[in-house]
């Protein structure tokens, strides 16, 4: 019986049959595949459990659909930018630093102050609650002062701090508090005056600190007084609060002194004030602070027609930061409205808002780093920063005595119809520094070299600057030209009063810096950065990329060989010691933070991808062919050795030929790549298959006497199974390799 069934085994397994037919086959095609996901499985990272906290938002109205849309829908962008940012934090698998994983919970005042110590006391009861991000303005967050202090960490992404005591657990991130001195500073020491008219909204908190810095400064200055009263948007002024305003701005501006307009005044007055400029025949003044929702071309009108000078602060209209830029893609996909609007202004503020939100969570996150999880620890955290930097990879925030974020301040003028970044700006401590303009057009790219490590770009550049710092332009540089391959020259120079226009070209190689282990279906991304050698605290470079964000620029290069995937313009940080600084003599390791400036480049970030037709012709067919023609020969049992081993041998030398025309066109001899690896495995699997038909032809059955066939008949019988399922595993494992590989 025994014998019976080892025949009827044999038989079922034999050459002549289709193996797929049976179900031991089915069985063990299964069993491999459950072995293959055990293993997958075994080299995941075990997941661990980690406690829920929760970070708290305090919001205006996003729950009101119909007055979020009419009033803020920052407060939405803000949710979502916090809630994505929470996730990445959250996606760390290191339990340390990251032992916990905290959640976004929402409250919202709808534009009620009364609401704010409610709010709060509810966010303090929660202990679950570690962090508080608000997003009310001053007149709402003063009413939460008593509360927060010493109780609960919060980060306020708008208010003013307005000199309240907060006891240090307040972070302000980008409040108007040290606007007021930054304009006295830019009066007295670009513009050079001691008298100016004061227009202020006197109920508005930054009130009294413009009073406090013009009387530190020894100014002369005659007020005209405004009230905000009771009016709930900073744009809704009352008619007959501007038939006031109008009234006793006309008696100031009709005398020939001042010739400085100092204005702090929200958007609804400072409209008022530019409307009444338009309409009204005045003498020429030059007017400081002003915050309107108009745009440049009706400032540029009113200047141009009415003789004024206008001089805003300028913080926001900068490019993103890489990180926040990636980011940014993946926030507009939960919520584009901000991002596709079609206002230029609208776009800049939601961006300038989501660089808030971003700085807001790496603030966070580096406390995490120092394993300040909770709200005890984040509060003794905070106190910490007071007059300190600290960093996060290229991140640098400095804070000062109150906690209030320091930022470097930008100064533009609207002047004979036109709109420029001041010659001369101010530090964070109210030092007049040069300011240079520089522009960027990149024409054209190509001869993108992946072996040398190259591409070819002509590109012009231009810097605007006050004659008396056209000498420094020096301290713009392009890291990754090539000098002994690229030329740089002059073409044009213009001047304008006082102002030096020089435009140059540059053509020629810059360096990349390629990953070719994807060849020859890699990826790259070419970067042109243009950086500043100095520091922002000494030498301010103001970046004009207006020309490199028109809608088709991408349109602008096109290659032979590659495919243009993404085209953008980011202005990131440089972290560097600060050179030559007294402060080195006493240097502390343990707060290296303190010695870092902040270096600004712009970057221009093309990526680009190879054509694939042309690599699957000349590389994956070639070897694909090599690679599966001695497996397929593995299924025709009745083949003659020599014919399998001739036909294995042929394919063996003809892949060895052809690897010489790989190493020819692979990017580099010496790394490796995704083309090599291929070739690697159609040796291999040729040079197995050589082998396996070598066993097989030496499997064959002898001529024996028949009392010997009973002792080799036993292995004969496992062979035959291994010549049935071998031809099969190896054509899956072959399968699987290029899934690997492109899949």
């Amino acid at each position: 019986m025994y014998r019976r069934n080892e025949l009827l085994f044999l038989q079922y397994f034999s050459p002549q049959n289709n193996p797929f037919e049976f179900p031991a086959m089915k069985y063990m095609i299964l069993a491999c595949s459950l072995l293959l996901f055990v293993a997958q499985m075994a080299c995941k990272r075990a997941p661990f459990s980690r406690p829920v906290k929760y970070v708290a938002y305090v919001g205006f109205n996003f729950l009101d659909a119909e007055k979020n849309s009419a009033n803020n829908y920052l407060d939405s962008l803000y949710i979502v930018s916090l809630e994505t940012y929470l996730q990445r934090i959250n996606a760390h698998e290191d339990p340390s630093p990251y032992p916990v994983e905290y959640q976004l919970k929402t409250y919202q005042c709808d534009f009620n102050a009364d609401t704010i110590p409610a709010i709060y006391k509810s966010i303090i009861a929660d202990t679950s609650i570690a962090l508080v991000i608000d997003n009310t303005w001053g007149r709402y967050i003063r009413n939460a002062a008593p509360l927060i202090r010493n109780q609960v960490p919060v980060m306020s992404m708008s208010a003013d701090q307005n000199r309240l005591d907060f006891g240090k657990n307040a972070i302000f991130l980008q409040p108007n508090d040290p606007q007021p001195n930054y304009f006295v500073q830019f009066i007295n020491k670009v513009l050079k005056k001691k008298s100016v008219g004061f227009v202020t909204e006197c109920d508005y908190l930054l009130h009294n600190l413009f009073i406090e810095s013009l009387k530190n400064n020894a100014f002369q200055f005659d007020s005209v007084c405004l009230w905000q009263r009771s009016y709930i948007q900073n744009r809704e002024v009352p008619k007959d609060s501007v038939i006031v305003m109008e009234r006793s701005l006309r008696k100031m501006l009709e005398k020939p002194q001042p010739e400085i307009i100092l204005l702090n005044t929200h958007t609804g007055y400072g409209d008022s004030i530019m409307r009444f400029l338009e309409r009204s025949k005045l003498p020429p003044k030059t007017f400081v602070g002003i915050s309107t929702d108009l745009n440049d071309q009706e400032l540029e009108k009113i200047s141009r027609e009415k003789g004024h000078t206008f001089i805003r602060y300028a913080a926001a209209d900068e490019a993103l930061p890489e990180e926040v830029y990636r980011d940014k893609k993946e926030i507009e996909k939960r919520f584009p409205n901000p991002f596709r609007n079609r206002d230029p202004k609208k776009v800049r503020q939601a961006e300038n808002n989501l660089r808030r939100c971003y700085d807001a969570m790496n603030i966070f996150e580096i406390a995490l780093q120092e394993k300040c999880t909770g709200r005890a620890s984040l509060l003794t955290y905070f106190k910490r920063l007071e007059n300190r930097k600290i960093s996060s990879n290229d991140n640098l925030y400095e804070f000062d005595s109150l906690l209030i974020q320091r930022k470097d301040p930008s100064f533009d003028q609207v002047h004979g119809g036109k709109t420029r970044s001041c010659a001369t700006q101010i530090n964070t401590y109210g030092e007049p520094i040069a300011n240079l303009r520089v522009g960027l057009d990149v024409i054209d790219i190509n001869d993108i070299d992946v072996r040398k490590n190259t591409f070819d770009c002509n590109l012009l550049y231009w810097v605007i600057a006050d004659s008396q710092y056209i000498n420094k332009e020096g301290y713009i540089d392009f890291s990754n030209i090539s000098s002994e391959e690229a030329n740089r020259y002059l073409i044009a120079e213009e001047r304008d009063s006082n102002y030096v226009v020089r435009i140059y070209r540059i053509s020629g190689k810059f360096l990349g810096n390629f990953k070719s282990f994807k060849f020859p279906f890699d990826r790259h991304e070419l970067k042109i950065p243009i950086a500043a050698l100095s520091s922002s605290n000494k030498i301010r470079i103001s970046f004009d990329h207006s020309r490199l964000q028109i809608n088709d620029k991408i349109k602008d290069f096109q290659f032979n060989d590659w495919d243009t995937d993404e085209y953008f313009v980011t202005l990131d940080n440089q972290l560097s010691n600060a050179l030559g600084s007294l402060d080195k003599v006493t240097y502390d390791p343990t707060d290296k933070a303190r010695y870092l400036e902040n270096y600004k480049s712009l970057n221009v970030h093309l990526g680009v991808s190879r054509q694939p037709w042309g690599a699957i012709i000349l590389i994956i067919m070639p070897f694909l062919m090599f690679s599966a023609l001695p497996v397929f020969m593995l299924f025709f049992h009745k083949a003659s050795f020599e014919e399998v081993g001739e036909l294995i041998i042929t394919s063996f030398l003809a892949t060895v030929a052809y690897s010489i025309n790989l190493v020819q066109i692979s990017p580099a001899t010496d790394s490796m790549n995704l083309a090599y690896i291929f070739l690697m495995m159609t040796l291999g699997i040729n040079f197995f298959c050589f082998i396996y038909v070598t066993i097989i032809d030496r499997q064959k059955k002898p001529v024996v006497a028949p009392e010997e066939a009973a002792e080799i008949s036993e292995p004969r019988r496992k062979f035959s199974m291994l010549k049935v399922w071998m031809p099969v595993l190896l054509l899956l494992v072959f399968l699987m390799l290029l899934y690997w590989m492109f899949g």
